[in-house]
């Protein structure tokens, strides 16, 4: 009976992402994939720029830049009389993740899979199925196995059992857990249409065809495009019944310029039925077993982000699970935190879905949405509502800013871990010129790992204590051993300013109620001087000053200026409400609050929801080991 650190069951994006990680951690991890190799079709093809700028911070973005791949810069819709209309534009997000990657998945997991292989705790068992779980007591302490070589079923004991199986997951079934499920309208069709050789030039864009109560979508291959059919769920026996000429007949109506081609389908069995889910677990854990990507919430294909929210559960799971694992023990509370980690983006995202479903969907397949509907040719009366969010989603500022992030980025990406980071990255302290953009995403990454580093070592002090709030607490965190040290003060500012930058805040002032904020605003003052920026940093008083020039707010005038208000650490948002007020006194523009460290006592909420900025934060407690 074999043992091994971490079992990883299912070779897609997550579960080689966790594998390779956790390989660079020192943890021995094996995972399973059923499969005798990537080569499958009908996967999603889409690395979005969070996980480009992760690959990044892996070193391995050379590697992953020569594989054969396009960039997606847009995301737009055919509208009658007016062409392509752009929904979301990456290209003005900030480079070099100012795009969407769009490679075969196949080529992405045999890359992920052969950096996995070069570390030798690392091994990949393909054609190598799981069929249950193996318990000790309540704890799930190994996984049952069979090679398709043939053989009896084996047992593979480990510390701790990953599934990243997808929607319809063996172990999760195994474990008990029933997700909650959310009501989808359609199902999707895949299939294959030939490309002329007159047609092989680079991927501009994916493009939606909405035709009456279906759609179809086409991603570029090699020699061919790999389609994708829109119907209402439940369609599969209404369209096989139809017969093969009725279904050609929709592709060439939905796809006029592809019409010469739809011979090519030879046969109702080349269509390949994705059943599509939208669910959720409530709990993803039991001891000794967590449900990652698909496993824990199947995705809708609306968006095309669930690739990219599988990718940083695990790169979430890794970073809490890599300790556990070199100390012999997985905890309940560990698998708890990674859960409580990725929940609110999966809540997020899955929301939007929803509506997407009730606002795009739901009308499209009922005959109540069109192109031309879109375009303002159907009835004013029944369309209302989609042609209002169609109009904002084109020509508001703010959507215009935003939704490109959230498709690109997403809710809460995650970065590597310190230990996965290559060790030829230059110290951060010691930055010279950059010669590319990838070399400041990388420096950006070692920075902060490093300040974390930092952070654990100088700033957190164990043992009862009163909080300046009033507050008792069983650890303190000293942050100005951090912002005040010779070291940790530079790379504070790289930090807080490359986190402005990750949210798309525009500042020109930095700074906060004195003392806490002081030398957080003068570290991101001079960070952003060593990027050739101009920012320049404000202290607040407690109160306005009796005397003098009577000022709340000393240094440069923040008046009719964008500001970023600051803090080392927030338990109550008491501070931060105070510079954020005396700001305003003094005519500035606060764009956003951001703290070094989150306590998660509520203090992120209360600025929320008192100031209407958004509320930053570059490392939460859980990465503290405070979780």
């Amino acid at each position: 009976m074999e043992r091994t650190g971490c079992v990883v069951v299912g070779g897609g994006p997550a579960g080689m992402m966790l594998g390779l990680l956790l390989a660079r951690a020192g943890v021995p991890v094996t995972v399973l994939e059923k499969h005798r190799d990537f080569l499958r079709d009908f996967r999603g093809d889409t690395v979005h720029a969070s996980t480009i700028r992760l690959i990044d911070e892996l070193g391995l973005g050379a590697g992953f830049r020569r594989l054969p791949q396009s960039r997606l810069n847009n995301v737009a819709v055919p509208v009658p009389g007016a062409g392509l209309v752009t929904l979301a534009a990456f290209d003005s997000l900030k480079p070099p993740y100012n795009y969407v990657a769009m490679m075969p998945q196949w080529d992405f997991l045999d890359f992920l899979a052969s950096a996995a292989a070069a570390e030798p705790t690392f091994t990949l068992l393909m054609e190598t199925e799981a069929t249950g779980l193996e318990f000790d007591g309540g704890r799930v302490t190994g996984v049952r196995c069979r090679s398709a070589a043939g053989g009896a079923e084996q047992v593979l004991r480990a510390g701790v059992v990953v599934a990243a199986d997808g929607r319809h997951s063996v172990l999760r079934q195994a474990a008990g857990m029933r997700a909650k499920e959310y009501p989808v309208p359609f199902d999707t069709w895949w299939f294959k249409i030939p490309r002329h050789p007159s047609e092989q030039g680079e991927v501009a864009g994916v493009v939606p065809s909405l035709g009456n109560r279906d759609a179809m979508i086409a991603l570029n291959r090699t020699n061919y495009y790999q389609m994708g059919y829109l119907a209402p769920k439940g369609s599969d026996a209404r369209i096989r019944e139809g017969g093969l000429e009725q279904f050609r007949q929709r592709v060439a109506a939905l796809r006029p310029d592809l019409a010469d081609r739809v011979d090519s389908i030879r046969s109702l069995a080349d269509l390949h039925w994705l059943d599509v889910r939208l669910n959720r677990l409530r709990r993803w854990y039991i001891d000794g077993f967590l449900c990652i990507g698909d496993a824990a919430h199947a995705m809708s294909p609306a968006g095309g982000v669930g690739i990219n929210l599988a990718i940083q559960d695990a790169v979430a799971a890794a970073e809490r699970l890599a300790p556990d694992l070199r100390r012999g023990q997985v905890r309940s509370s560990t698998l708890a935190a990674i859960q409580r980690r990725r929940r609110m983006p999966t809540v997020v995202v899955q929301t939007v879905q929803r509506i997407m479903h009730r606002m795009v969907f739901v009308p499209l397949f009922a005959g109540r949405l069109s192109g031309d509907m879109l375009a303002g040719k159907g009835s004013r009366a029944s369309f209302s509502i989609q042609r209002m969010i169609f109009f904002i989603l084109r020509h508001n500022p703010v959507v215009k800013r935003v939704l490109p992030r959230v498709i690109a980025i997403g809710p809460r990406p995650e970065h590597a871990p310190a230990f996965a980071r290559p060790l030829t990255v230059a110290p951060p302290t010691k930055l010279g010129a950059m010669t590319s953009p990838t070399d400041t995403a990388v420096d950006t990454a070692a920075a902060r790992a490093r300040l974390l580093e930092l952070i654990k070592e100088l700033a957190v002090v164990r043992g009862k204590v009163i909080l300046s709030s009033g507050a008792e607490a069983d650890y303190y965190i000293d942050l100005r051993r951090i912002t005040l040290h010779h070291e940790a003060s530079k790379l504070v500012g790289q930090v807080m300013l490359a986190l402005a930058d990750d949210a798309g805040i525009d500042f020109e002032c930095a700074g906060g109620l004195t003392m806490g904020a002081d030398p957080v605003g003068t570290a991101v003052m001079h960070a952003a001087v060593d990027a050739g920026r101009t920012v320049d940093a404000f202290v607040v008083r407690k109160a306005q000053k009796s005397y003098g020039m009577g000022r709340q707010v000393e240094g440069p005038s923040v008046e009719g200026r964008n500001v970023l208000v600051l803090e080392d650490t927030s338990t109550t948002g008491g501070s931060a409400l105070t510079a954020v007020e005396g700001v305003r006194k003094a005519g500035g523009n606060v764009v956003a609050v951001a703290v070094i460290v989150d306590r998660d006592t509520g203090a992120k909420e209360k600025i929320e929801a008192e100031t209407g900025v958004p509320y930053l934060f570059a490392f939460g407690k859980d990465e503290l080991g405070l979780d």
